[in-house]
């Protein structure tokens, strides 16, 4: 099939799904997050804290930069950046697990646990269900030529 314009190289690139649409604004969410948690951690008062300061300063870079590069890689339909999911998801759930159990000793964090697991397995699963998404799936095998146009 030929586009209006008359050949095939002048089509236009794949609409982009909802699904990936959620994802990438996910990642970009998370990435504002994170971003906030950088700045302010630049500006800190003197509070006692149980980490070093760098901890947030670095956390926030990180994860900020990492949000902002999958999200929108995906919302610009980048390959790399849907491979990237499941890395992403996987090892955000593992660092905040890890620094939950290791690194915050409050009563509130022994009493909330129950629902911050609830929440990440929710999470989790939606982030599931949007990446293995039949739409999102076909939109990332649409032939290369598309992710490589100057208009992806």
């Amino acid at each position: 099939m030929t586009s209006e314009g008359g050949g095939e190289s002048s089509r236009t690139p794949a609409e982009r799904p909802a699904s990936v649409t959620c994802l990438g604004c996910g990642g970009l969410i998370l990435a504002a997050v994170f971003l906030v948690r950088l700045a302010l951690s630049l500006s800190l008062p003197a509070l006692p804290l149980t980490i070093p300061p760098a901890y947030l300063t670095i956390t926030g870079a990180v994860w900020g930069g990492l949000g902002l590069l999958v999200g929108t890689g995906l919302l610009l339909g980048r390959r790399w950046a849907y491979r990237g999911v499941p890395l992403l998801a996987a090892a955000l759930g593992a660092w905040y697990w890890a620094d939950r159990l290791l690194l915050v000793q409050t009563d509130y964090a022994a009493r909330s646990w129950p629902a911050a697991a609830l929440a990440s397995v929710l999470l989790l699963a939606v982030v599931v269900f949007l990446w293995t998404h039949p739409s999102a799936r076909r939109y990332f095998r649409r032939p290369i030529d598309d992710e490589s146009s100057p208009t992806a």
